[in-house]
């Protein structure tokens, strides 16, 4: 299959996952949730996006800087913002690695590397705390019947959880394991490229970015729980273990352009284990997804439009 014949499949699907929530949500509960909505709470969330970028953007620099210390950081926020223009049309993001071509005069592969880093956290951090929100939901308990199943089951998650940690702290073993990939493949040279990006992060630099990358989560999940609360009143520890939960599922599920659809179902699914209403589980996560993915994806292309490709395929 073509790329262009599966970017248009992904937009069907898109459009399939939508159509599926239009039936399980009435559309006109949605628009009058909507238009109830308690604007000063959505105020407060669009309010943190800036802080979100803000967050993404100093760990990104902070990482660009471990192989190119005099960049500033207009050009990694432009950097950032292009990835998500780019990431917004592919499924699971993909595309953001599309943002190592707004570097200028660096090594595109040595940026694929940090950017592998910079996904790590964010994915590994996402898995962590969202299946232990996951199987923390009523259903979960019901489903494996509270005794050896469950106990079972969360200490397998905490073991993981542990696991992660471990590789979050300590970046040597990754590392070694990429050395080795480069030995055992035929263009070696191209993993020692993206190595290059890698072998300068230490522990020191690791602990750093883990902290960003939880400030970031914290970030979500409050602006989640604001606009929840913008439709009806829920508690914070539900409010985040439904969001940690959603999350977690809709990433593992990268089948839709933007994740738009996947997003909407799963959430309105997880809320309802805390009787939030199906249309204010649906319109806190489009307008989440308003917020941190679609505005910064429309502002990412002025700097798509400004900024000089500077690689090719070729260079890279």
């Amino acid at each position: 299959m073509s790329r262009r014949k599966f970017f248009y499949l992904k937009i069907v699907i898109g459009l399939a996952l939508l159509g599926l929530i239009s039936w399980m949500v009435d559309p006109q509960n949605i628009l009058s949730a909507l238009a109830d909505v308690r604007v000063a709470f959505v105020a407060w969330a669009a309010a943190l996006m800036p802080v979100n970028i803000a967050l993404q953007e100093y760990k990104w620099r902070y990482l660009v800087r471990l192989v190119k210390p005099e960049v500033k950081a207009g050009q990694t926020l432009g950097s950032l913002l292009g990835g998500m223009t780019f990431g917004i049309v592919t499924p699971g993001r993909l595309g953001e690695y599309g943002r190592t071509l707004l570097i200028p005069d660096t090594p595109a592969l040595k940026l694929v590397g940090l950017t592998v880093i910079d996904k790590f956290y964010n994915l590994g951090l996402t898995a962590a705390l969202g299946l232990a929100a996951l199987f923390t939901l009523p259903w979960a308990r019901e489903f494996l019947g509270g005794g050896y199943a469950y106990k079972g089951t969360l200490i397998a998650i905490a073991a993981l959880d542990l696991t992660l940690l471990y590789f979050a702290l300590d970046p040597r073993p990754v590392r070694s394991l990429i050395y080795a990939v480069q030995l055992l493949l035929p263009k070696g040279d191209k993993v020692a490229q993206i190595a290059g990006g890698i072998d300068r992060f230490t522990s020191r630099q690791a602990v750093v970015v883990l902290l960003v990358t939880m400030l970031h989560y914290a970030v979500f999940l409050l602006q989640y729980f604001i606009l929840l609360n913008g439709f009806t009143a829920l508690n914070f520890i539900f409010s985040a273990r439904g969001a940690a939960a959603t999350l977690f599922l809709k990433s593992s599920l990268p089948i839709a352009i933007g994740d738009l659809g996947v997003d909407q179902i799963v959430a309105v699914q997880f809320f309802s284990q805390f009787n939030v209403p199906a249309e204010a589980a649906f319109n806190a996560s489009l307008l989440l997804f308003a917020l941190n993915v679609l505005i910064p994806a429309l502002a990412g292309v002025i700097f798509v439009g400004r900024l000089p490709l500077t690689k090719s395929a070729e260079s890279a």
